[in-house]
This record gives C-alpha cells, structure tokens and sequence, in this order.
C-alpha cells in the first residue's frame, strides 16, 4: 500500500488543467533528443501517446502518466491524469516530478494518500508504486523530502536484461535524511530494495557528517540536500548535494554500519555560503557533462546610470554568468574556473532566434538588462550553453527562457515558458532530464507549426501594472511587452535581508 500520513495535507485551489498549447503533441517533428528540459509540476490532462504508462493500486484507483517533449529551450512536461476518478477529488495537488536517472523518474502524487511512483521508459512503459512502511509513530521514516531521493537501476537484473522489457526494470531507491533524533551532521542512508524475488523493504544505515573523509565543520557546515547526482552507476558512488555549500559522497549500496570511502566535497570557494538555506536553484545549478562535474552560478546587480534624471526608468539588472568543473573520474582535483561573462558582452543579433520576445530599451534595441532573470540550467551536451529564465515582472504568467552560448558571448534564443503556477514568484521549475533518448520517435514532439528554427507567433504576455489578466478575454493573454516605469527589477545589491524574492547571491 502507499505512503498514509495521518494528517491532511493542503489541497490546492486549482489544479492545472491546460498544459502549453504551443507544443507537446503527438507528432514527433524531430529526430530523438539527446536531453530535455522537464517541468518539476505535472500538469492534470488526458494525453496519451506511445510514453502513456498507467498503474491500477489495490483500491481501484487509476493514475496514467505521459510525457509530452519537446526540444530546448521549450520545457518538456508530463500530463497526469485519473482515468476511473474526477481528477478535481482524486489529485490534492499537481503531480511533481523528482530525480529522473536515463529511463527512470520518480513522481509523487498526492490525493486520498501519497503515492511514490517510479516510472521506467521503455516501448512498453510502466509505472511501479514505492511501497513506503507507514509507523503511526514516526510517520516521515522515508522519502521525507522529494529532492534527497535517487534511483539507481539494479545491476543484479541488467546481465542479458531485454531494456523494452517490462520486467527488467528493477531498481533502489535511496535517501540521505536528517536525522532528526540526534544534533546536526546525524544523516540517514536510507534503501529501498525493489526486487521480486523478495518483500520490496526499506533498510537505513547512519552516516556521520564528521566521520566522512575532508569532513566539513558540522557545526559551521549545515548540509541540506536539495539535488542528486550519480556520479559512478557501477560503484554505484552518490552525489547528495547542497548547492551553497558542498555535496556527500557515498556508495549507497555499501551495508556497513558507516559506509565506507564516503566522503565530503565542498562547492568551488568563490560561492561556498554558510548562511542561506534552500531554493539554489534560482541562482545556480549543478550537472555531470561530458564526464565533468560542473557548477554554473547567475549573479545580479544594479547597473544604474548616475547621469539619468529618472533613476526608476534606467536603473537594468545587469547580469553575469560564471561555471567552474572538475573531471568526475579525479574528484580530488581542485575546481577550475572555465567561463565567465557579463551581460553587457552577450550579444543580440538578426541570428537570435525570438529575440521579438524581448522587452525593448528607448532605442528599439531588444535587452536582458530589463528582465528579472532566475534559474541558470546547463545544458547536458555542452557545458557553454546555459538557460536562463526571465520575466519583466515576478506577477507575470508567461516567462522567458533565454540560451546564452558562453563561449561566443551571444544569445542564441527566446523561447516563452507557461508560468502561471510561478506567479509572483521564482520558484522550482524545471529540471534537465536524458528520458527524451528512451522514447520512441512517436512518442511526442513540437506540433508541426512549430518546426525549427522555432518561431512564436505572438508577443510575450505581460500582465501590467495594476492590470489583471482577465483568462475569459484571449485577447489579455497576448498584450505586447511593455516596461512599468518605475516598477521594482528585483535588483540585488548584496545587502541581507531582503525580502524581494528575485534576490539572488
């Protein structure tokens, strides 16, 4: 059975029922894609096409899952669906989607209970419930927070394993969680044996902050896991990372009482913080590609023009982009800095995909500077291309998301990104994922309108000041850009305390 809590979690006010029109159909208009940018939240909607997997629990209950793709800078996203309930009484909450390893992707689903799902892309793909023990005494013993969760493929099944197999899709779960019975730098490894050929069951071992080799201060160091990496399938060794300040390393397979070889690996010194605590993401990311460790970091700042006599009206965020790796194979090795640029050395061009979309100076000339900018997401293919997301206002529903080439210092493309369920906020939204190679060319794709290079027909949607967008009236979702004179760019000055919630580093 699912994870009972015995408590009633919040219900959300309106789940999202319309997923983008813009893309993620069914029509495959492009070859397979080597990765993907994925939303974190599903969305609630019958899709189906050849990614459609759907698991029926013990109570009747039905979910059905499908992934609508689309290449990048478009966000992927999957669409959720009760095919024997009303969706508004069986979903408390959209769907979201946690860590994703090539073919495996764990979601959580909240209704009567919540239901851990690993989905396994395949030809024929499928659904598996994570069977949770529920102790009316301690009810968060596993899986407590969505983002300290990884799924590792079991290596017992793979020898002579068919991958469009449905049965060879074993697996563990695994977990680094506080453990809170004890001080800080107390952690719980926590395993979850998928195998049929014994009770699927939940074992833990403890792992101590200060036990681990190059042991961080656990009393100046607090680790809160908020990404995971693999970092060795075969081992197989786990990256629990904290985004601000370093990342665990253990092998999550290992039975001793305290595993061994685990160590501790601090963030490059330039952007080790000991003082914030969660939401990285608005501000830095973290990825395996081609065989390195790399971290990228977005900074913002004012860059005002002293001589204006209307400070309000020219005062842009300027921005700049910096990302260091390390080889995964040589983890000892120090980090290099390998690019840095400015926003005022990143070039807009008639070869910039969409750059209509951009909001435009007094001189008619398209710019970033004016765009609130969060979440830096690498590419998984090539470590010099980073997405940024943007918006001339946290209220607005629609975000850009714009492709800086590093290396030539230019703007590759505009792409626009349903924000609605980010509103007034910068929070979580998407994630990069390799799934898109498991699927078959039919699986989904950019509906034929929409064929490279990608052209948006409208204007970016921007609700203005003091204006609400009115859903029933089309015509307020396709307002064209404009500028709120002396509206808040959500600046950083490097000043504490801040209660704006584009404050980045």
């Amino acid at each position: 059975m699912a994870t009972a809590f015995p408590y009633s979690f919040t219900r959300t006010k309106h789940l999202t029922l319309c997923p983008p029109s813009s893309h993620g159909g069914d029509a495959a208009d492009h070859g397979p894609l080597p990765w993907i940018l994925l939303d974190v939240r599903a969305y609630i909607a019958d899709r189906r096409n050849s990614t459609t997997a759907t698991i029926v629990f013990s109570n009747g209950r039905k979910i059905q899952i499908t992934f609508c793709i689309a290449p990048p800078p478009l966000v992927s996203y999957i669409c959720a669906w009760s095919p024997a309930t009303d969706p508004a009484v069986f979903f408390a909450k959209e769907p979201a989607v946690g860590f994703v390893n090539d073919n495996l992707v764990f979601l959580r689903v909240h209704s009567d209970q919540i239901y851990d799902l690993i989905y396994h892309a395949s030809s024929r793909p499928s659904l598996k419930l994570i069977h949770n023990p529920y102790s009316p005494y301690n009810p968060y013993d596993y899986l407590r927070r969505i983002d300290n969760v990884v799924i590792l493929p079991d290596r017992r099944h793979a020898a002579g394993a068919d991958d469009d197999d449905n049965n060879s899709g074993h697996f563990y779960v695994s977990s680094l969680d506080r453990d809170h019975r004890f001080d800080i730098g107390h952690f719980k490894l926590c395993l979850y044996d998928e195998d049929d050929s014994m009770d699927c069951k939940w074992s833990n071992n403890i792992l101590l902050l200060d036990q681990l080799r190059n042991a961080p201060d656990k009393d100046i160091v607090l680790h809160l896991t908020e990404k995971v990496l693999i970092l060795d399938d075969e081992q197989p060794l786990v990256a629990f990372v904290d985004p601000w300040r370093g990342m665990v390393i253990c092998n999550v397979l290992d039975n001793s009482s305290t595993p061994g070889g685990s160590s501790y690996m601090p963030m490059p010194s330039e952007i080790f913080n000991i003082h914030n605590t969660y939401t990285s993401s608005i501000s830095r990311d973290i990825a395996i590609v081609n065989g390195r460790l790399t971290v990228v970091r977005l900074c913002l700042y004012l860059d005002s023009d002293d001589d204006s006599d209307d400070d309000d009206d020219d005062d842009c965020c300027a921005w700049d982009l910096t990302t260091w790796s390390k080889p995964v194979t040589c983890l000892d090795d120090e980090w290099r800095e390998d690019l840095k640029i400015k926003s005022s050395d990143v070039s807009i061009d008639d070869s910039t995909r969409n750059a209509c979309l951009l909001p435009k100076l007094d001189d008619g000339c398209p710019t970033t500077e004016t765009l609130q900018l969060a979440h830096p997401t690498l590419s998984l293919v090539d470590a010099h291309i980073v997405y940024i997301m943007g918006k001339v206002d946290v209220s607005d529903e629609k975000a850009l998301v714009l492709t800086v080439d590093m290396a030539n210092k230019r703007l590759q493309e505009v792409s626009m990104y349903d924000a609605e369920r980010i509103v007034n906020d910068f929070d979580y939204a998407y994630t990069h994922s390799t799934i898109s190679q498991y699927f078959t060319t039919a699986a989904a794709g950019v509906k034929g309108s929409l064929k490279r290079p990608l052209k948006f027909h409208i204007q970016y949607p921007h609700k203005r000041l003091g204006e609400t967008i009115n859903r029933s009236d089309p015509m307020d979702l396709h307002e064209p850009l404009q500028l709120d004179a002396g509206s808040d760019m959500g600046t950083t000055d490097g000043t504490e305390g801040s209660d704006n919630p584009m404050d980045l580093e």
